[in-house]
Parts: structure tokens; sequence; C-alpha cells
């Protein structure tokens, strides 16, 4: 079993809880306008047209874990582990859930960090690893949610949202943990009917335990010029404190 790989970071402190090993998978179904990783959206090996670098290179899963467990005496006094992301992880669902199967058969915890656009299936198989481990708590799901608005969600992601909340109701429903994350993109997604919108949704769900935005921010720009490819939304200024403030209050208490 191998997967193509195109990032592994160490000491993460932002995809999940504690400290963390993420691993970036290649592939991605969605084009988000404001995507600052332009480089994880093709499912193929690519060559910088700057560097000539190769982005992205086949791995197994024993190759992979040998990565994460440099830093496995750090994940449970942290409430670390690995983080699966991309990309979509569920891209190369049969990679992800033998990594996750691989990586919980060891006892170190798992993050999925999806978009959720993905084959119902896909959550299954790894729902399917669980059953008798001590609870779910090992595995994580960090959600993304990024416009409640159907036709603006098409326009934005090239992708509908109807399969994005029908499989988070879904995984909701199975009692799976939830992180919701909220991409905070000014003037595309930050109105306060877009709010008021993601708030109610959440607010419908039972397992979330807890909802973040995640601030736009042009540190990606500069790298579709590196592959060859043009930005859909090249805004260089990041979202401001101002912005973050309100997003974030806008969904307090939503769970």
């Amino acid at each position: 079993m191998d997967g193509l790989v195109f990032d592994i970071k160490r000491g993460v402190t932002k995809d999940g809880p504690g400290l963390r090993t993420s691993v970036f998978l290649k592939g991605c179904p969605l084009r988000c306008a404001w995507c600052h990783n332009p480089e994880s959206q093709s499912p193929d090996i690519e060559r910088s047209v700057t560097t000539g670098e190769l982005c992205g290179r086949r791995m197994t899963v024993d190759e992979v874990m040998e990565e994460v467990r440099r830093d496995a005496v750090f994940y449970k006094p942290s409430g670390g582990g690995l983080t699966i992301t991309g990309g979509e992880p569920l891209a190369q669902p049969e990679f992800t859930a033998a990594l996750a199967r691989a990586a919980l058969d060891e006892g170190i915890a798992v993050a999925i960090d999806t978009s959720g656009f993905a084959p119902w299936s896909a959550f299954e198989a790894l729902l399917d690893i669980l059953p008798g481990r001590p609870g779910s708590s090992a595995l994580l799901f960090l959600y993304d949610l990024k416009c409640m608005d159907s036709e603006r969600h098409l326009a934005l992601t090239g992708v509908d949202n109807a399969p994005i909340l029908d499989n988070l109701r879904r995984l909701d429903a199975a009692g799976a943990r939830l992180w919701i994350r909220c991409p905070l993109v000014p003037g595309l997604n930050d109105s306060d009917a877009d709010l008021a919108a993601l708030r109610g949704f959440i607010a419908g769900l039972r397992r979330v335990e807890r909802t973040d935005p995640l601030p736009y921010h042009p540190l990606g720009l500069e790298k579709y010029a590196a592959f060859g490819k043009t930005p859909r939304f090249a805004r260089r200024e990041g979202a401001t404190a101002e912005d973050i403030a309100r997003y974030s209050a806008g969904l307090a208490n939503a769970q």
C-alpha cells in the first residue's frame, strides 16, 4: 500500500491537539479560490517551473510511519499524534485508512483534516477501524465548512456542498469526534449572513467539540508562480485582527 505524499511536517501545533506530525497527501477535488497550497491540488507528481524540484513522491505506509514514530515520545504527553491532511486525504481513501490503522495500532492518535467532499464509504472505512479499541477519542475529524450557500460554495470551490454537509451530519450521528474549521476569507465568505448560516448549522450537531476560524493569509501566492498556475484570489493582505475577532464572535456558542 502506497500513497502520493508531498510533505511531512514534524512538531506541528495547529493541525489538532498537542504536538503532531502532519502528513500532506497530494490531490484534491476542490479548487478553492483562496487555496494556499496549489501544489496539493493535482493528483500527480509535478515539477516546479522555477526550481525544477519535484513535488510529490510515492511512499508506503511503513515509510510514512518511520517518520511519524520519530516524535512518538511527545504524542501522549501533549495529547498529540498524527494528522493526515492534504490536499484532500480522502482523495486517497485506501492509503489514508491504512495509514490511520497503522498509527492507531501503535497507540498513536489520528486526526483527519478533510473538506468533507468524498464518498461516505471513505468515512465508513475510517470509522470501521475503531471497534474494539479504547473509545473513539483516538480518531478526530478536522472538518472544513467553507460556505453554507450552495451556489456560492460551487463558485468558490468548484464543488457542491450538499455531500459535504450530508457527510458531516452522518459523522455526527455516528458519534465521531469533530472539530469544525471555518476558512475566513474577507469579502468572500465573511458576511453576517454567512456567519449566521454557519452558526445555525453547527448548532444542530451534537458532537462538535470546538469551532475555529482559519484566517486567510497570502503566503501561498508565490507557490502559484512556482508551479505555473494563476491564483483566483490574489489579495495581498491577510485577514486582520478585526476580521478575526468579528468572525470568531460570529461563530461563538455555535456548538
